[in-house]
């Protein structure tokens, strides 16, 4: 007899996810390997996301908090062995989950890092895609060597995340950082996929500057929780991606795209820690 398919469950906050939902949970629906359970945690929409949720078969939570507080909260009322956490702009490419699954059952790995492609729709969101894929592009290839921050795992055990007591919901920046520095102290392997997710920019530059600010405004809460010295290591990675994106030979306009918001986001996240 075969054994059963692992149960997987997945995690998506969500608030006012209406543009990207459907396509984020089709995919999750999509998957060669099924996962058991999709749990939406909603934080009071106005528009049709709730809607949406239902007629793709999710559970529905909702609940006013933060992204870290949404999954743990998802995590907590899920009754999966492993848990794959998406945000609602995200669209997986058929074989990541189960890929995911056999990094951890084959290769005994505890979490699983996900590679990203962004794509944007319009000058700014094509200009945040371009940044953010370069930003990636150096992580991968000067990771270790400069001690950059970087993108962090998606795909864990959950009995693993239990153990480290799940993410600190004080955090509203660095949250999923914070969680896999106590995963490695735990000595928990990671893995990486090569199957991929797409990640569906949209950039308002006002919600862009609002973002940042309350990003910028528990930053230093992160600090004080990591002791990390955070601002040369993100400096340096800016420094790197910019080469990278003169390289690639961008349009002048992209080129100067990709700085203003890169500039935007660092004021904001200044004034924002500043303001604390």
């Amino acid at each position: 007899m075969e054994a059963p398919n692992p149960k997987v469950s997945v995690v998506v906050p969500t608030r006012n996810s209406a543009r990207t939902l459907s396509r984020c949970l089709q995919s999750v629906k999509n998957q060669t390997l099924k996962p058991f359970e999709i749990i939406v945690v909603d934080d009071f929409s106005s528009d049709e996301t709730v809607q949406i949720a239902k007629n793709l078969g999710a559970r529905i939570l909702q609940r006013r908090c933060r992204p870290a507080e949404a999954r743990n909260l998802g995590t907590s009322a899920s009754t999966g062995e492993y848990m794959l956490f998406l945000d609602s702009d995200q669209v997986l490419t058929p074989l990541v989950v189960e890929e995911c699954v056999a990094k951890c059952t084959k290769e005994k790995v505890g979490m699983v890092r996900i590679p990203e492609v962004f794509v944007g729709e319009d000058f700014w969101s094509s200009c945040s895609a371009v940044w953010k894929n370069k930003y990636e592009q150096v992580e991968h290839v000067y990771g270790a060597r400069e001690n950059l921050m970087h993108g962090e795992p998606r795909f864990f055990i959950r009995k693993l995340l239990e153990e480290v007591g799940m993410f600190d919901t004080s955090l509203l920046w660095g949250e999923d950082y914070d969680l896999y520095e106590r995963l490695k102290r735990l000595n928990v392997k990671e893995g990486y996929c090569k199957a991929f997710l797409y990640h569906l920019e949209s950039v308002s530059l006002t919600q862009w500057v609002l973002k940042n600010l309350r990003y910028g405004e528990t930053v230093p809460a992160f600090i004080r929780k990591t002791n990390k010295k955070i601002f040369p290591s993100m400096i340096r990675h800016a420094m790197l991606t910019f080469v990278q994106v003169l390289r690639e030979k961008q349009k002048p306009s992209v080129v100067i795209g990709c700085v203003f918001l890169f500039w935007l986001k660092a004021c904001s996240m200044i004034i924002g820690h500043i303001k604390v």
